[in-house]
């Protein structure tokens, strides 16, 4: 079997020597670092950190999406990296000024930025039509979803002795919240306010458990477009409408990019643009109430629907999009894997009982999505990624990560309207029920 290496756009005879420099640098001593405040936090600079990530990240992608059975039904191509960085991690072989850049070049905005691009460009690829259609037949299969997701953790506390009250409370939910934020600050928030007594403890334990849903989401989003990829009537092949013509009308007229660097320089500077504006009205009293991402989907709506800027304008947002799309994910998701991914908490609370519920949990979510989804017009498959699997992940990381394996990364708008609008929905359903049970 011909192997055809491609790393970082390089063939093995000139990425190798270029891996070779980068790792000279990370393990000689010769990376160059900042220190960062007066308490002496050093990191290495951006130019360091990056080059890092994409020789790490692209090597996993590489190998993630080589693989036998690894590339084609567990999301290799995504897992690998995610897995792989947060390991070099874990045993210590990233050096702590590394893990200290990319924290920095990732908590600094790095993942906004290519969330931004990501997010503003998936929306104006749309035809406008299917675009407000789809959206009006999303939200009643997001709610499907979470209605099959509780029940199916119900009943898997039974059946593992577990009890229903945990869970669905402990264990369920924090896979549901929202993302990492939910299970980190808002479900204990939530649970002390609701209790009297202090929750605040059980962070680690949530986030350990939405940590164990965000693998299983991956995992799934691979193994079923696998297994649906030739069901026309399942999978839309990336639409998500269930109507003639493709969600991805426009991409027949335009380039996948363009020669035009300052059209695409535009491009990523009205992303950055809409994406503020919707951290504006995210952060207005009154309207904070939706997440400021909300927001910017929100905008990208009317803007596409509205037609108030030029298709012509708006395609330099598809060629920023693609930009993230085929240069950087490798990197981004090496990223997540060292920073946000803290493999040694996958197994402190890990029992068969815990795993058996969060698996079936979100079995339930990818079942629940696909029905609502075909009842309301949409196709299963799309509709189970994103109202289903991406309620069940670590945030917008986790979307990424979803999406990447699912091949899906056009429905990211989608997504994002499952994580943040859906985790607000979750946790008013958990506030509902949990006086019920206590």
């Amino acid at each position: 079997m011909k192997i055809n290496f491609k790393v970082c756009g390089l063939e093995a005879k000139h990425f190798i020597p270029f891996f070779i420099i980068v790792m000279v640098a990370v393990y000689c001593g010769f990376m160059p670092t900042t220190t960062i405040g007066s308490d002496e936090y050093v990191a290495t600079t951006f130019v360091g950190t990056i080059a890092f990530l994409m020789a790490v990240g692209g090597l996993f992608f590489w190998l993630g999406n080589t693989i036998p059975i690894v590339n084609n039904y567990l999301g290799g191509a995504c897992l690998l990296p995610l897995l792989g960085a947060s390991f070099m991690n874990f045993i210590g072989i990233v050096p702590k000024e590394l893990v200290n850049g990319t924290k920095v070049l990732m908590s600094g905005g790095f993942q906004d930025a290519y969330i931004a691009m990501l997010l503003v460009g998936s929306i104006l690829v749309m035809d406008r039509k299917i675009l407000l259609g789809a959206t009006i037949r999303y939200l009643p299969t997001v709610i499907g979803s979470q209605v099959f997701a509780l029940g199916f953790c119900a009943l898997a506390g039974l059946l593992t002795g577990t009890g229903v009250t945990d869970a669905l409370f402990n264990i369920g939910a924090p896979c549901m919240s929202g993302g990492s934020g939910g299970a980190m600050t808002t479900l204990p928030r939530l649970y002390t306010d609701l209790s009297g007594a202090d929750q605040m403890g059980m962070a680690g334990q949530f986030l350990c458990y939405a940590s164990i849903s965000n693998v299983i989401a991956i995992m799934l989003a691979a193994i079923v477009g696998s297994c649906t990829k030739s069901m026309t009537k399942i999978n839309g092949g990336g639409n998500i409408l269930k109507v003639q013509g493709s969600m991805d009308v426009n991409e027949e007229k335009r380039a996948g990019t363009s020669a035009d660097y300052a059209a695409l320089g535009s491009g990523i500077f009205m992303a950055f643009t809409l994406y503020l504006l919707g951290n504006i009205f995210g952060n207005l009293p009154g309207l904070s109430v939706i997440p400021g991402l909300a927001w910017t989907i929100i905008f990208g709506i009317v803007i596409k629907w509205s037609g108030i800027l030029p298709d012509k304008v708006g395609d330099n947002c598809v060629y920023a999009m693609n930009f993230a799309l085929k240069a950087l994910l490798p990197m981004l998701i090496a990223g997540i894997g060292v920073n946000s991914l803290n493999f040694a908490t996958l197994g402190a609370f890990f029992t068969p009982a815990a795993f058996i519920v969060i698996f079936v949990s979100v079995v339930g979510a990818l079942v629940g999505a696909m029905l609502f989804g075909h009842i309301t017009g949409l196709y299963a498959y799309e509709a189970g990624v994103t109202a289903g699997l991406c309620c069940c992940n670590i945030g917008g990381s986790g979307d990424l990560a979803v999406l990447s394996a699912a091949n899906r990364m056009n429905l990211l708008a989608f997504a994002s309207i499952s994580t943040r609008i859906g985790g607000a929905l979750m946790v008013i359903w958990i506030g509902l029920l949990y006086p019920m049970f206590h």
